[in-house]
């Protein structure tokens, strides 16, 4: 019987190979057996799981690692902290939205966000991960977190892309009243979609508030959210703009109902499909003083060690990045590991070539390496912002640095997964194919093009001067 084209195992979804059972087994020891037993790809991702300092908690003991990249202390949850809850990890939660995510699978791709996914990311606690526990949020552990970001992008990049933009960016400036009354407003919960990167709109003061207008552009999830924001210049009553001491024009952050908005659905990208990430747009629209954040990274209502690390929410583009570069390293290995098209000498060589094998251990070790220096730098992160109440440049300054090569190295692993997959991979919808997209658009991002380095290297290049450093580039928060 000839073979089809859907009988290509690249143009499967999900992995049954043993990389993929390697990222998912339960915690257990290695024996010695195990460990020859291991395929080189299965003992690449095991190893990175070998204790470290950073596996050692307070009493020196020693974390059980899962093959999943979550670990488990001994004596865990038998006290109070920041993250806990029901029913298991963060990464346990995403793992539990796997089958409805990938049942809507293809609505995402064609630029839909279903409301039952909506629905189940929300009642699930994935929009609430990073609130604060007064307004019902998890606070969770910022590592915690990235986990589950990689986790649900690895199942489905839009969905990784949401649950990192929505997890609370931008509403820590709101007090517990304020909180709740916002959310009474949205109709019982408060979803905010917004765009920190662009100061698109005008704002002038009027009696109790402001006046603004403004379109903004690359608003994830804005279909669904019940709030909307974004920074506006603040101007004078002719509309020129004023001028801070510094010679920076004054902005703000304001939000608002969506309701108060018109949503444009101009979001038809190379990959990232079913994020919403539309425009929205306001005209003449009074904002009253208690939705407006006027010094946008000033000190947070809550201060507590993970509000201090105002660059937290920027981090999940690095999980949500090697998520995607997961599922591509997966997808190759299925690939190799299932039996040959008949007649396809691409696919019986495939994974064989010494050249592949090359490319394969290139891409695996940069997202294992990736991985590790962005969890790496956000414990240290968090250890200096639970110790001071303001985040140390130097912190935010590698914090970046990670975020960026994080970013960066997954892309690179992807492009060497999608060459060495060939002409299979092209096929709009396969695993592969769509990794590949997704990779591409999330890391054409400005702030994690190469260039995006020169405020970290104009630091570490001039920080021991007597004055203090000189940065270019993108300033730090």
């Amino acid at each position: 019987m000839p073979a089809r084209r859907g009988d290509d195992p690249l143009a499967r979804g999900g992995s049954r190979g043993a990389y993929r059972q390697a990222r998912t087994a339960p915690a257990r020891t290695i024996s010695s057996a195990d460990w020859l037993a291991l395929t080189p790809v299965s003992l690449a991702v095991v190893s990175r799981h070998i204790p470290t300092a950073s596996t050692i908690d307070k009493n020196n003991e020693v974390a059980t690692p899962n093959l999943d990249g979550t670990e488990v202390t001994p004596g865990e949850g038998e006290g109070e902290g920041e993250g806990e809850r029901e029913g298991g990890s963060l990464v346990d939660v995403a793992r539990s939205l796997e089958p409805l995510i990938r049942e809507h699978a293809q609505a995402l791709e064609e630029g839909a966000i279903p409301p039952p996914l909506v629905e189940a990311l929300y009642h699930a606690g994935v929009f609430k991960a990073m609130l604060p526990r007064e307004v019902g949020g998890l606070e969770a552990d910022p590592v915690e977190w990235l986990q589950m970001i990689e986790e649900l992008a690895r199942i489905n990049a839009s969905v990784g892309w949401l649950a990192f933009i929505q997890s609370g960016v931008g509403l820590t400036f709101l007090d517990p009243e304020r909180f709740e009354r916002f959310a009474q407003r949205g109709g019982g919960r408060l979803i905010l979609a917004m765009n920190l990167g662009r100061m698109a709109g005008t704002a002038i003061k009027v009696d109790g508030g402001y006046r603004i207008s403004g379109r903004w552009p690359f608003a994830s999830g804005s279909p669904f959210a019940t709030w909307l924001g974004g920074l506006s210049v603040v101007c004078a009553e002719d509309g020129s703009p004023i001028v801070e001491a510094n010679g920076q024009p004054r902005r703000l952050l304001a939000i608002w109902p969506a309701d108060q908005a018109r949503i444009i659905d101009t979001w038809d990208g190379l990959g990232l499909r079913g994020t919403g990430s539309g425009d929205f747009e306001i005209s003449e629209l009074f904002v009253p003083h208690d939705q407006v954040n006027a010094e946008i990274f000033g000190t947070a209502v809550y201060d507590r060690p993970l509000f201090r690390i105002k660059e937290m929410p920027e981090v999940g583009h690095g999980a949500h990045a090697l998520g995607v570069a997961s599922a591509a390293l997966e997808s190759f290995v299925d690939a190799v590991n299932s039996r040959p098209l008949p007649g396809s000498t691409r696919h019986m060589a495939m994974g064989h070539m010494q050249a592949h094998q090359i490319a394969f251990a290139r891409a695996d070790v940069a997202v294992r390496a990736a991985r590790a220096l962005l969890h790496e730098t956000v414990r240290a992160a968090y250890a200096d912002a639970t110790a001071n109440p303001e985040l140390a440049l130097e912190l935010r300054v590698r914090l970046r640095e990670a975020n960026i090569f994080t970013v960066r190295a997954a892309r690179e692993a992807v492009g060497l997964i999608f060459e060495m997959a060939g002409s299979s991979a092209v096929y709009r919808g396969r695993p592969i194919e769509r990794a590949f997209r997704d990779i591409n658009t999330a890391a054409n991002h400005t702030n994690y093009v190469e260039s995006a380095y020169t405020a970290i290297g104009s630091y570490f290049l001039t920080r021991d001067r007597e004055a203090g450093p000189e940065i270019t580039g993108r300033p730090f928060l």
